[in-house]
Parts: C-alpha cells; sequence; structure tokens
C-alpha cells in the first residue's frame, strides 16, 4: 500500500485542481433538517430548542457505507488508544473509514518555547505523509490546514480543506459517509460535506482552552445542533450538553482488555525496567501543563526516594527537570501496543491531575486501563471517580497522595486485583461500539445487515 502513497497523493491533488463540478461544489443537506449554521454571537441564532433523544416512530431511515471521522488526535504521533481511533478500528471491520488526523483548535505559540519546535516539527512530519493506509483497516488523511478561526486566513484554511477532504472521499469511494466528529474545529467544515448522520463525540471540555474559549464554545454549539448523536464520555460532558443544548448520550470510554490482559498474562518486562528497584510506582501518559499536577509529582518523587517512578510518554519542558531525580526512569513516548508491558510491571499506578475545569470534565481511558492490569490506582479527585469511589485511592495534596501510595502498595491482594480485573472486562470498547451502533439504529441511521467489509 505504501508504494502507491505517492501516486493516491497525485490523484486527490489533480482532483482538487480540476475535478467535476459535482464533487467540488457544496454539497446540500439531504434530509433538509440542517441548515447552513453561523457563528455569530447567540441572540442572533435564537434560543436553544431541547430535543429529545429517544426513538421516533417518523424518524427517516437512512444507511451509510463508510465512516468519515475527524480525529481529536493524531494517528501517526499520538496514543492510539483514544476513543475515537477504538471506535474507527472496530467501524473499518465493516465499514470504509477514512480517519482525519486532528485539525487542532488552536495555532501553537511560539512562547511555547522548545514545545512550539516540537508540535510544528510533527505537524509537518504528519503532514508530509498526507494520505495513506493507517495500518489497521482504514486511511489516514493528514490535511494541510491551520486552524485560523477569523477572515480571509481562516476561509481560506476552509475551503483548502473543504477540497481535499472531497477529493479523497472520491477517491475512496465513499458515496453516503457518517460523519464522526471528535474535534470542534470540524464544524467550520460539515455543511460543505454530504453525509447522511454526524456523530459529534464529547470527550473533553475545549471550552477550558485558555486563549480559544470563545471560538470553541461556538463550534460545540453548533456542533451539538447539527449532531444526529451527542456521545458524552463523562457525567459533567453530559450533564453540560444537556443543560446547554438539550441533547446528549453518556457513553463512557471502555478498555482494550485483551490487550491489556495478554501483557498481564505474558509480561514481557522492557529493557528500561530490568533491574529497576521496587516497588514500581507508574504513569503513562501525556506530561503536561493542562493536565498533570508537576509540583505535585515531584513533591511525591523527592518524599519517596525508595520508590522507582517510572513515568511513560512525551514530557512538555516544565516537566523535563524530573528526570533529574535518582528514583525516576523516564521512557518517551512508546507505541500503543507496548504500553501494556510498561503497566503490567508497575506496583502502583498514578493519575496525578490537576484542579482545573478540564480534568472536572474528563473519564481518562488510563484508568479503566490500569484496573485491566489489575494494579492499584492512587488518584486526585475528579467527578467521574465517584462511580467507582472502591476501585481507587482518592487524595487531595502532595502529602495525602504520597500516603495514599504507601496504603496501596500495603492492602494490595490478589483478591483486590481480580476485583479491578473483573470491573475493567465490563467495560470494554467491543460493548461501547455496540451501544453506539444502537443508538444510531434509534435516530433512523440503518448499521443492522452489515458484514464484513470487501475491500
Amino acid at each position: 500500500m505504501e508504494l502507491f502513497a505517492p501516486a493516491r497523493s497525485y490523484w486527490i491533488w489533480h482532483t482538487i485542481s480540476y475535478g467535476s463540478a459535482d464533487w467540488l461544489r457544496e454539497f446540500p443537506i439531504s434530509d433538509g433538517r440542517f441548515g447552513t449554521r453561523g457563528f455569530g454571537p447567540e441572540s442572533e441564532r435564537g434560543p436553544v430548542e431541547l430535543r429529545s433523544d429517544c426513538p421516533v416512530a417518523n424518524v427517516k431511515s437512512r444507511t451509510f457505507d463508510s465512516v468519515l471521522c475527524f480525529g481529536d488526535s493524531d494517528w501517526w504521533y499520538h496514543n492510539r488508544g483514544h476513543a475515537d481511533m477504538q471506535f474507527m478500528r472496530r467501524f473499518a471491520r465493516h465499514w470504509r473509514v477514512i480517519y482525519i488526523n486532528s485539525l487542532g483548535v488552536r495555532v501553537p505559540s511560539m512562547s511555547e518555547g522548545r514545545m512550539f519546535l516540537r508540535r510544528v516539527t510533527r505537524k509537518c512530519r504528519s503532514t508530509a505523509r498526507y494520505y495513506r493506509d493507517g495500518g489497521e483497516g482504514f486511511s489516514v488523511l493528514s490535511p494541510i490546514f491551520l486552524p485560523f478561526h477569523d477572515g480571509l486566513l481562516g476561509r481560506s484554511a476552509i475551503r483548502g480543506l473543504e477540497l481535499q477532504i472531497k477529493a479523497v472521499a472520491r477517491f475512496s469511494g465513499m458515496q453516503r459517509p457518517l460523519l464522526w466528529v471528535a474535534c470542534p474545529t470540524a464544524a467550520r467544515v460539515l455543511d460543505r460535506i454530504r453525509r447522511v448522520g454526524i456523530v459529534y463525540q464529547l470527550s473533553d471540555c475545549y471550552v477550558s482552552f485558555n486563549g480559544t474559549a470563545g471560538a470553541a464554545a461556538q463550534m460545540e454549539r453548533t456542533l451539538a445542533r447539527s449532531a444526529d448523536l451527542v456521545l458524552c464520555s463523562s457525567r459533567r460532558l453530559h450533564d453540560r450538553a444537556r443543560q446547554l443544548y438539550g441533547t446528549g448520550e453518556y457513553v463512557e470510554h471502555g478498555v482494550d482488555f485483551e490487550l491489556f490482559d495478554a501483557a498481564l498474562r505474558n509480561p514481557r518486562v522492557p529493557a528500561e525496567l530490568r533491574g529497576a528497584g521496587r516497588p514500581i510506582i507508574g504513569f503513562f501518559g501525556n506530561m503536561d501543563a493542562n493536565t498533570v499536577d508537576r509540583l505535585l509529582l515531584d513533591w511525591v518523587i523527592q518524599s519517596r526516594p525508595r520508590y522507582t517512578f517510572v513515568l511513560v510518554g512525551p514530557m512538555a519542558s516544565d516537566f523535563e527537570m524530573l528526570r533529574c531525580h535518582k528514583n525516576v526512569i523516564a521512557v518517551p513516548q512508546t507505541p500503543y501496543h507496548k504500553i501494556a508491558h510498561y503497566g503490567a510491571a508497575f506496583d502502583v499506578c498514578l493519575m496525578p491531575w490537576l484542579q482545573n475545569e478540564w480534568i472536572e470534565h474528563c473519564n481518562p481511558v488510563k484508568f479503566k486501563e490500569y484496573l485491566a492490569l489489575g494494579k492499584p490506582v492512587v488518584s486526585t479527585p475528579f467527578p467521574e471517580l465517584r462511580q467507582c469511589p472502591s476501585l481507587c485511592y482518592v487524595a487531595s495534596g502532595a502529602e495525602a497522595f504520597a500516603s495514599a501510595i504507601d496504603r496501596a502498595l500495603e492492602e494490595d491482594s490478589p483478591t483486590m486485583r481480580e476485583q479491578r480485573r473483573t470491573w475493567a472486562a465490563q467495560h470494554t470498547w467491543d460493548a461501547k461500539f455496540a451501544q453506539v451502533l444502537d443508538l444510531l439504529e434509534t435516530r433512523g441511521i440503518r448499521t443492522s445487515g452489515r458484514t464484513l467489509r470487501a475491500d
């Protein structure tokens, strides 16, 4: 497949430049329910209409032949355990899927220092891949796009994005795609793309981003009003969507239980951890100033010099100082299928979150991944943990957090490990996918009668 990537890219750009009017025009919306939606003030668009998310007898039945996903991450350099990627793996078993790498919500700032250069470099590398096989049953598009929201630059960026998407859809033979949206920036191009329906995956509170709250709120509002189905990954997001938009279904994140179960049953200790002193206290995931409490983590590491702390994943520049501690093993970003082997070597798993609006609305995938390994979890508090308080040690403040790690080590037992794993096994991504298909059926978007895709 990779041998033909340059040819595919040439064909797509040829279509963009010389394509037929039928494909490069703005597609009409077939069911008449979605008009062109502006981004002006709320007063210009009227009040929110409360919608019922229950099955309706006169809902028009529609059938999709493919899925076009606007992802909230980049397939080529982000953790591939994110919800949108997990759902696309399962859609791809039955339908043709194109995953569009994240369009971004804000333009990177040079004030980020080395992180700015890192973001730009990896985005350029991703864009250089443009359109090719993602290696897991679906294709991946890294469009040429910058998230400008206003003026000539904004309009030009959206027009260019529209042409790229339509060319790729034509190349792939998509006629009636279901649009799956996990990145709010996609709201600006939706009414230009022919589709059977829209699913809005609301997994994070983008309106909490500094400098983009206004634009993010407008895009979120447009998506929520246009979508046939709004999926909320946490109860806090669900409550917010219901209050603001009158719609939303709670479908929490799942876990790739088979992957983590296999790592536990057939352990392979990663090279970096061979010979590491016990106990091993671990974390895997992104470490940045928007999510992880660096000061808390630094204090805990220094207060427990006999513990080995393993931090797996990319670090923002201000987290680099954690590498200086003698009892820290820092592992760079690791492919998703290898993450479970690091977690299997942990004695206690950490979620040292900040206390902010983003975290209040989150439901971290890694929580269930930790539990699938049977590991005790120590976390700072956030609302979603209230649903399963017995499965996690919750502590506020650095000293209490360190003490909770001590307790987790002392109290862990085979019985408790099996209880955690049993709970996680009930929350697989396959189960969540089945729930999504049922919800689509109630909205007149047919998923029945599907068969394994034939390419």
